[in-house]
């Protein structure tokens, strides 16, 4: 926020020079961004005073004019015909500098030496266009710089205003803060308001209707005003803070805002209908047209000023057109208030309409500031636009907006800042800072904020601001006395690294997405019509639920890749997902999700180009597995949502299942505009938490191996996995290992089924098996093939 700091002289007695005061307020909390000098381009005019005017003596056009000053007398010739003698005007000397490196001379002109120029607005650098000589006020003193008469330089100081400093917000609060953090004097600005004889409660009438998040309503009416241009002064000052002028009405709100912090609204008296004003919520797609030009449709959350025939503006956040002022104004309802925080801040978020005043209500604004503010845009207003102010105030104000008291213990002040802050500093921090002190006991402080630091609630909250108005550079730095304690693992710890390490070596690489995603994102995983766990105030549309599968943020991760030509993809996350349950809180899984799109090998020309396919996720699936030391079965997966229906299975352990991988499903391939299918898993790692059996080793055989080879038909719905682990179960023993070498479909296998060919390894770890032994051993295996499964075995080898 910009703030002007010959504005805020205008409430400290000597105050610091611009730098100084930047990183005074700097080191205070109050962050200076930066400091930048402001007008002040021209040097050498003075104020000065017409003594006489006389005809030029050569030239008909001219006047030849004596002009003095404090100290002196010039003999200025002139071409302006609007100056008479004793007017003040402002007198460039000799050498002094205006708008453009125009530097003023000692010249003749027409015969007649001219020893300055009496200037203009234009030739200041003030207007564009103007109509003669600048003639200053009547009362403006001799010989004073131009520059600091119309305060024309100046410096503007941009400080970061960090949410909880509301106070800050505003010309007359950070000057309060500079009177305490300097030591410098505040002085506060009396404001007369000249009434006439009507009273206000003859001209309107107001009221809050109960529960309506207004706590204090106050309103004022001046009859007879003359809308018009602002003067240049407040036309400057407004500009120079980043507000445009409007008129003089509108003006003086913008004016009082910026220097009191309390927002104000001018409605047009004679549009309220039934002169009536209610503070209230309203009606359901109730409607207004705000000063934007644009309708907007309401809701029963939304605070709206109204009068008889419905809204005319919404609280706190901005007017409505119908009661806009005009330049055919006459009346004027100046309306001042508090407005509760979130009801602005709500209202604000869900029109996505913000401005100058709603920035303020959010924050907070001080309740015992709106009658000092409203005192003061009337007398303004009736210096600038004339009129009449109607005798009295109108306010509701149905239950006194207090702070409550603070207990202050100097003792815990000292052991969390770590310094001897003494009960008689502290009590002249807290006489700087406004706060009321009353001495509860030994060491012990009752503390009153004003009503304008809404930020102090707790004990913490004074302490932080004992320690600013000490001086944070005054605060010793020394080494921290602490033991450190080797924290404990998480329970996804261990499972976390050893992951990371298998899929980082195997060429994936980590990635972290927002837990957010949009409506079409979340429906992929399925089934249609789930429901999810909603945000209430999202960033935006593709951030407004919270995903129940990590897959969808994998697509869109590569879907960025693709769009930066990077084709070749391996990505997986570690992170939660979040499962909506019904009730307050979603269910956290932390889920193992990997992605892998495009070809097997990188291009080169010594590896094939070819792409990867369903073995290759269930690859990588089989590593994790193994890495984690940890058996798992495979079985199809029911009513696939992102996968292909034929080339995808879940992970299955101890009979439930806890994942899923497989080739993506064709119709996602057009939504991520995938050239070809990419490969997904996803793994619950909760369900694998304290799974891992330890490994177990056994010496090498001693005795040799047998092997068997049997091809047999059997129905393809029967999975591979079931007939391997059958047949293993037969003699652990001797049955070292079953292994599949081939499969085939067609020809002249029936519909329906596959066949296959395994290889059985027999060994004994205590001798050598004879013949017969094993052909007793691979004839249990034949039987098992074709007893349980039904198989026709094609044949044997060995």
């Amino acid at each position: 926020m910009l703030f002007s700091y010959n504005w805020l002289k205008e409430y400290i007695t000597n105050m610091p020079a611009p730098k100084e005061l930047a990183d005074t307020l700097t080191m205070s909390g109050a962050e200076v961004e930066s400091v930048a000098e402001a007008g002040g381009n021209v040097s050498g005019v003075i104020t000065a005073q017409v003594v006489s005017c006389a005809p030029h003596p050569n030239a008909d056009r001219l006047q030849l004019c004596e002009v003095r000053s404090d100290k002196e007398t010039f003999s200025i010739v002139c071409g302006a015909k609007n100056m008479k003698p004793g007017d003040k005007v402002a007198l460039a000397t000799i050498g002094a500098e205006l708008p453009g490196n125009f530097k003023i001379k000692k010249s003749k002109i027409r015969g007649v030496e001219s020893q300055g120029m009496m200037c203009s607005e234009v030739e200041l650098g003030l207007k564009d266009t103007s109509e003669g000589l600048l003639i200053l006020p009547e009362d403006t003193p001799l010989g004073l710089d131009l520059n600091e008469v119309l305060g024309l330089k100046d410096s503007m100081l941009e400080v970061g205003i960090t949410p909880n400093r509301a106070d800050l917000l505003s010309i007359k609060g950070l000057a309060r803060e500079i009177s305490a953090v300097t030591g410098a004097a505040f002085k506060e600005k009396e404001t007369s308001v000249e009434e006439g004889d009507k009273p206000v409660d003859d001209l309107i009438t107001v009221s809050i209707e109960t529960d309506a998040p207004c706590g204090r309503y106050c309103a004022r009416v001046i009859e007879g005003v003359v809308i018009g241009p602002s003067p240049d002064g407040i036309k400057r000052r407004l500009e120079a803070h980043g507000i445009r002028s409007i008129n003089n009405v509108v003006d003086v709100t913008n004016l009082v805002l910026l220097e009191t912090g309390q927002p104000l609204h001018a409605f047009d008296l004679d549009k309220i209908t039934g002169r009536t004003i209610d503070v209230r919520l309203a009606a359901e797609n109730e409607e207004i047209e705000t000063i934007d030009n644009k309708v907007r449709k309401l809701d029963t959350q939304m605070l709206v000023i109204a009068d008889e025939a419905g809204p005319v503006a919404l609280a706190g956040v901005m007017g409505g057109k119908g009661s806009e002022v005009t330049e055919i104004t006459k009346n004027i309802l100046l309306e001042s208030a508090w407005f509760e925080p979130a009801s602005v801040r709500r209202t604000s978020k869900k029109l996505g309409l913000s401005s100058d005043s709603s920035y303020r209500f959010e924050r907070g604004v001080d309740a015992d500031g709106v009658i000092k503010a409203l005192d003061m845009a009337v007398s303004l207003i009736k210096k600038l636009a004339g009129g009449s102010i109607a005798k009295g105030i109108v306010e509701v104000y149905p239950e006194k907006i207090s702070p409550s008291p603070i207990e202050f213990r100097v003792k815990r002040a000292q052991a969390l800042l770590g310094i001897d802050i003494t009960e008689a500093q502290v009590l002249d921090i807290f006489k700087r800072l406004g706060i009321e002190t009353n001495i509860a006991g030994d060491g012990v402080i009752t503390a009153l904020p004003p009503t304008y630091r809404g930020d102090l609630k707790i004990e913490t909250d004074l302490v932080e601001e004992a320690a600013r108005i000490y001086g944070y550079n005054n605060i010793p730095t020394v080494m921290p006395l602490a033991r450190l304690i080797i924290g404990e693992p998480g329970k996804h710890t261990n499972i976390k690294k050893k992951v990371k390490e298998i899929l980082v070596n195997d060429g994936f690489f980590e990635i972290l997405n927002y837990s957010f995603i949009s409506r079409d994102a979340f429906g992929l995983t399925g089934p249609e019509g789930k429901s999810g766990v909603t945000i209430l105030n999202p960033l935006s549309e593709e951030q407004v639920v919270m995903r129940d599968s990590l897959i969808p943020t994998l697509l869109e991760t590569l879907k960025r890749n693709l769009l930066k030509k990077n084709e070749e993809v391996r990505i997986y996350e570690f992170a939660p997902a979040f499962i909506h349950t019904g009730g307050k809180l979603p269910d956290e899984k932390w889920m193992i999700s990997g992605l892998m799109y495009g070809l097997r090998w990188n291009e080169s020309w010594n590896q094939p180009k070819d792409g990867l396919d369903f073995f290759d996720v269930k690859g990588v699936v089989e590593r994790i597995f193994e890495g984690l030391g940890i058996k798992f079965d495979v079985e199809p997966l029911e009513a696939p949502t992102l996968f292909h229906p034929g080339k995808s299975a879940a992970i299955v352990i101890n009979g439930k299942k806890i994942g899923s991988f497989g080739e993506t499903h064709p119709d996602i391939k057009p939504q991520f505009d995938l050239k070809r299918p990419a490969y997904i898993f996803e793994i619950e790692a909760d369900a694998l938490i304290g799974l891992s059996a330890e490994r177990k080793y056994s010496a090498l055989p001693k005795f040799p191996e047998s092997a068997r080879d049997i091809a047999f038909i059997v129905d393809e719905n029967i999975p591979y996995k079931k007939i391997i682990n059958s047949i293993e179960q037969l003699d652990t023993k001797i049955i070292e290992r079953v292994e599949l070498f081939d499969v085939y479909y067609g020809g002249n296998i029936p519909s329906g089924k596959r066949s296959m060919a395994l290889r059985v390894t027999y060994r004994s770890m205590d001798k050598t098996l004879t013949a017969q032994e094993v052909d007793e051993m691979h004839a249990k295996v034949t039987s098992e093939l074709t007893g349980r499964y039904s198989a026709e075995v094609r044949g044997e080898a060995k």
